[in-house]
């Protein structure tokens, strides 16, 4: 496949067959992941990777009961109420890896370093009929002392992106997009 086509055809899964990713391939997707660009040469990404499904599932339950407690400070998520309130929801939707991508905080380029990590994941992981899926509700626990102790982050690592991981069930039709909005285009 090529990259072009990669781009025009990925988009985020969220709905994995029950099939694990190999430690072959996730490592395999680590390494094209820091194949990205980095500002200042300083590479400062670092990563926690979650394969047991109770622990996912256990994360997506603890997500969604501060999610519901904490309404009020995230206005913006207020759309998304009726899903955390769900029983049946998890905010990773069941998917049987978690890659968490978290930028150390010493580099000014963290965020858009370990964005460009991201990019570069979930492209790898469509070529090889992987799906994934940038989950910004886990970032209100993956960013915890207690969740960073557990999973040795050193503190001065700040989460930047939580990304499920999984064989696709069904590969759906490539998104449509508005044209680019150029501002000096006359």
């Amino acid at each position: 496949m090529s990259i072009i086509s990669c781009i025009n055809e990925r988009r985020s899964i969220r709905s994995y067959k029950d099939e694990p990713i190999s430690e072959k391939i996730i490592n395999e997707l680590l390494e094209l992941g820091t194949k990205a660009a980095t500002g200042s040469a300083m590479e400062p990404w670092g990563f926690v990777v979650i394969q047991d499904k109770e622990e996912i599932k256990k994360l997506s339950e603890e997500i969604k009961k501060h999610l519901v407690e904490n309404f009020d400070k995230f206005p913006y998520l207020k759309q998304y109420k009726n899903w955390v309130e769900n029983p049946k929801y998890n905010v990773f939707y069941d998917a049987g890896t978690l890659v968490i991508i978290y930028g150390n905080t010493d580099s000014h380029w963290n965020i858009y370093d370990c964005s460009l990590v991201a990019g570069n994941i979930m492209l790898g992981a469509y070529e090889m009929g992987i799906g994934s899926c940038w989950i910004g509700f886990g970032e209100y626990i993956l960013n915890t002392k207690e969740f960073k102790e557990k999973y040795g982050v050193p503190e001065n690592y700040h989460v930047v992106c939580p990304l499920t991981l999984g064989y696709m069930k069904i590969k759906p039709k490539p998104s449509v997009r508005k044209s680019p909005v150029i501002f000096n285009k006359k």
